[in-house]
């Protein structure tokens, strides 16, 4: 099983980033996602979802708790009603059904 650490550098590699270039998204040194990778510190909740937007990918396939790093996707509801949203999911569960 791949570790948080692999992941990361796996993800970051795959998506042609540097160290550098990630940190500046995230809001972070780069020697702190060099830190994430050794497996020296682990990001705090607000930074791991800062990674997985990062890379569209799921906080659970970072965390190793799923292997499908395509399952996330990000939809913006802002300006749709409750009925709207609603309708949303239950399209979504239709798809995978």
């Amino acid at each position: 099983m791949e570790s948080m650490a692999d992941r990361l550098i796996s993800l970051r590699v795959k998506n042609n980033l540097s160290q550098t270039d990630v940190a500046r998204q995230i809001g972070v040194t780069p020697a702190m996602i060099s830190a994430y990778e050794k497996q020296e510190r682990k990001p705090s909740l607000k930074k791991l979802v800062a990674l997985a937007d990062t890379f569209h990918v799921s906080t659970d396939y970072i965390l190793g708790r799923t292997n499908r790093a395509d399952c996330y996707i990000a939809i913006n509801v802002e300006g749709l009603s409750d009925q709207q949203i609603k309708i949303l999911r239950e399209l979504i569960s239709e798809f995978k059904n």
